[in-house]
């Protein structure tokens, strides 16, 4: 599809959106997969004056009414929608997101088209329900300018989207188009690791865009020696600390350049490494924070940030309240330092951290280790409850031939890359594969209720 024709498209669905009676600042849901009418409906809905609300295909029907409900959204469009919206007729609104009398209707429209909310994100709802987070269009622009800027971003890349569109890390993917760049659309919301490396080689990517598990599935393929990765300048990759193991590799075998970004839905894009960084700080680092972006780092490790990728309040908060502290401070639950260059390092998540005796293991550190073992394909490790300890740590491995790893092999790995014996896994778990959720972050969650049953 060409750019004319995407604005064609964009045109004839504002005039249908309008033609709906879509109010100023009425937010509109859109489940889609990754799809060109996705793409159109990002750029339309906002145009037409309301508030796009990206909805994932995996989001279950319990989830999906609240989220309308909670949003005030009459409409949430679906692929069945779409002959009807294309052939001119708006869509029907959801019966009870349309007629209940409880839902928030969402803040008072802002002073000036910068302010102006453009998109409702969910957030992953990590600590309960998901939270509707308010991007407002100077947010957007401040995400743009720092992720394309740090990407080095040019209307001659063509960038493979491997993450859902609907969800931050695919999201991000929309701001190359404002530079020109093509966008490389996946239908299949949980495609393959054949799949991602025969589009990436038959559309000749240059950018490659997903999560961490999308290359170290990529690098265990064995379609990966017969792929021609060689237009791939670089790859990006959020959701989950990369393994520098992995971005080796990656680099060695591809000759793609591994950039980390990172974020939140509360609180936009923070950091993203660039191409041009030095190799071991692209390894290692998620790049440095945007310039307008102030980071600090709190006295137990967890960042905190603020600026205008900062959203100034949730959708949904009757009391017009954001993620800030007072000082205006967003506080992301994620640990991590600076280093002198000013490269930001995200080491794991506060409420992974594993408790052992009043010891505290990172789970991510652990996993780096055990990833060195040349049996090892991918491994996760969590804390399991222990009446004496508090917790001890148990890895879940995935193995390659010819047998699985015992527990006495993974100490003595362990032991030759000098993690302290505190840390090490004290029990071992085989799997398949690993868990995941959303765009294909690792569910641990998932691996903890494995524990207790």
């Amino acid at each position: 599809m060409s750019f004319s024709e995407l604005a064609a498209s964009v045109k004839a669905l504002v005039r249908v959106l309008r033609a709906g009676d879509l109010g100023a600042g009425e937010p509109v849901g859109v489940r889609l997969p990754n799809i060109w009418e996705y793409v159109a409906l990002e750029l339309a809905i906002p145009a037409a004056g309301g508030v796009i609300m990206p909805l994932s295909p995996a989001l279950g029907e319990a989830e999906l009414g609240w989220a309308m409900e909670r949003s005030g959204a009459r409409w949430m469009i679906t692929e069945a929608d779409l002959p009807a919206l294309l052939s001119g007729r708006p869509p029907q609104p959801q019966t009870q997101a349309a007629t209940s009398q409880t839902r928030y209707q969402g803040p008072a429209p802002a002073p000036s088209r910068h302010l102006r909310i453009v998109e409702i994100a969910l957030t992953s709802g990590t600590t309960g329900l998901p939270k509707l987070a308010s991007l407002s269009a100077k947010l957007k622009q401040a995400t743009f300018e720092g992720f394309t800027t740090r990407l080095q971003v040019t209307q001659a890349d063509r960038v493979l989207v491997m993450s859902p569109l609907t969800q931050g890390i695919g999201g991000m993917c929309l701001f190359c188009l404002r530079l020109g760049a093509a966008l490389i659309m996946l239908h299949d919301a949980r495609p393959t690791p054949e799949t991602l490396l025969r589009l990436a080689a038959t559309h000749q990517a240059t950018m490659l865009v997903g999560v961490p598990t999308n290359v170290i599935r990529m690098l265990q393929s064995p379609d990966l020696k017969s792929t021609d990765l060689s237009h791939a300048r670089l790859t990006a990759v959020a959701g989950a600390p990369m393994p520098p193991a992995i971005a080796e590799e990656w680099e060695r075998t591809t000759g793609s350049r591994v950039c980390s970004f990172y974020g939140s839905m509360d609180a936009g894009q923070l950091s993203v490494a660039s191409p041009s960084d030095p190799q071991q700080k692209r390894w290692t680092s998620v790049g440095r924070p945007h310039a307008t972006t102030e980071v600090k780092i709190e006295p137990d490790g967890e960042i905190a940030m603020r600026g205008d990728t900062v959203q100034t309040r949730y959708w949904d908060d009757p009391d017009g309240k954001g993620p800030q502290d007072a000082e205006g401070w967003a506080h992301l639950g994620d640990l991590g330092h600076l280093d002198a260059d000013g490269f930001l390092y995200v080491t794991g998540r506060k409420k992974d951290l594993i408790i052992r005796g009043g010891a505290n293991i990172n789970p991510t550190e652990v996993e780096d280790a055990i990833r060195r073992h040349p049996d090892v394909k991918d491994v996760a490790v969590v804390g399991k409850p222990d009446p004496e300890l508090g917790e001890r740590a148990v890895a879940f491995l995935v193995a390659g031939p010819p047998r699985p790893i015992t527990l006495d092999q993974l100490k003595a790995h362990l032991q030759t890359q000098g993690l302290a014996r505190y840390k090490w896994p004290e029990e071992v778990r085989h799997l398949e594969e690993l868990p995941t959720k959303g765009p294909g972050k690792l569910d641990r969650q998932s691996l903890r209720d494995r524990l207790l049953t």
